[in-house]
């Protein structure tokens, strides 16, 4: 069984404990050292010898400072930057900083889920004039934009990585050090944050490729669910004061798209599956069925070619129930025969950056887990896959 994340973990890697940030407890590394490159062990694991060239040996190195440079190690051998003196993310701005910059301004692919939205120009208007006024947000669309960079740019993919993981680490600490309550003068930064954040969780989720296979990927998959519902619930609180904003046109058409009735019946398989289900608690049943429903208005989107007809790949993370994490985590075969069918919308968006090849990988990965009789049931999504 997948660990969930939890308030507080006893258990948790020496490095986390050691930053009093949470600990998932995966093992042999954890979720937080994987991803910001850290040495990771346990206290009840055996020494591990030090790397002398590690952060974690390095007296220099500043316990708790988020964007230490040292404490993130990566190479950048495929940069024009020296390696002898990388540039500090705590200093006021860089070039590096400007080159994340330019590109996020200036590349439209960045937030494009295939959308065309009259209104993108604009939003990305308010966006940079929003970021000059809250820090959290600035670190976070320029850690989205080095995000980006390393999608088309994996030859300095761990260049890039590395500022992403700061940029981002950055951003939350700050959002966290300057939290109070949401109201007028603070939803819309908040709002343009949660989003961007949203974003660049779930293209690390669908780029996790580890050796764990369906246990690796369902461990990212489910935090992003779990972190975008959280993200989405504060968004929720501040939705009457964000339609007095500037979004308000962009937030309307956003809530007309997602609260259409579904029409297609792409996911009827899926829905006869739940229904006879004798395994499921009629709880689980309703958690289901409502997942299923967004799915259809993602697959309607794709059918009708309109605007937001990839919209549902990313709003189907705070959308579908939190409940259904649960089902995930625990690997219910009905649960995954469902991700299936989000599979297949992956795909139809494989021309996205953040997408590529995820749909068929996850598909791959349900169909080796899933024993031979659920099959029948992943006949839909592997048709559909094979004829695009």
């Amino acid at each position: 069984m997948l660990r969930r994340s939890h308030k507080k973990s006893k258990k948790g890697c020496v490095q986390c404990k050691r930053r009093h940030v949470k600990c998932d407890e995966g093992r042999p590394t954890c979720l937080l050292c994987t991803m910001s490159n850290r040495d990771c062990s346990f206290a009840s694991d055996p020494q591990q010898p030090q790397d002398t060239n590690s952060s974690t040996s390095d007296p220099s190195s500043r316990e708790g400072s988020l964007l230490n440079p040292d404490t993130n190690p990566r190479s950048t051998s495929a940069t024009s930057f020296s390696n002898s003196h990388e540039t500090s993310f705590d200093s006021v701005v860089n070039m590096e900083h400007m080159e994340l910059f330019i590109h996020g301004i200036t590349n439209k692919d960045l937030f494009s889920l295939g959308d065309r939205i009259e209104h993108s120009q604009e939003t990305l208007n308010i966006c940079l004039k929003e970021s000059a006024k809250a820090p959290y947000l600035l670190h976070q669309v320029l850690a989205f934009s080095a995000r980006h960079l390393a999608a088309i740019h994996p030859e300095r993919s761990a260049r890039y990585l590395d500022q992403a993981v700061k940029l981002q680490t950055r951003a939350v600490f700050l959002f966290n050090s300057t939290r109070r309550e949401v109201d007028a003068s603070n939803c819309l930064p908040i709002l343009l944050f949660s989003v961007t954040l949203g974003h660049h969780l779930l293209a690390d989720a669908l780029a996790t490729r580890t050796p764990d296979g369906l246990d690796g990927f369902l461990t990212h998959y489910v935090q992003c669910v779990e972190m975008n519902w959280g993200l989405y619930r504060l968004t929720l609180s501040a939705w009457p004061l964000l339609l007095n904003t500037e979004l308000e046109p962009v937030l309307s058409w956003s809530s007309r798209q997602s609260s259409k009735d579904p029409i297609g019946n792409h996911c009827e398989p899926i829905v006869q599956l739940i229904k006879d289900s004798t395994a499921l608690s009629n709880k689980e049943k309703e958690v289901c069925h409502e997942a299923i429903q967004y799915l259809q208005l993602g697959f309607d989107g794709i059918e009708e070619d309109v605007a937001s007809r990839y919209r549902m790949i990313f709003q189907w993370t705070m959308l579908a129930s939190p409940e259904l994490t649960s089902l995930l985590a625990t690997k219910r075969p009905e649960a995954l025969i469902l991700l299936s069918y989000y599979a297949l919308l992956l795909h139809h968006g494989r021309s996205l950056w953040q997408i590529g090849d995820t749909g068929v990988y996850l598909l791959g990965l349900i169909m080796d887990y899933l024993a031979p009789e659920w099959h029948i049931w992943l006949e839909y999504p592997r048709r559909m896959m094979r004829q695009k």
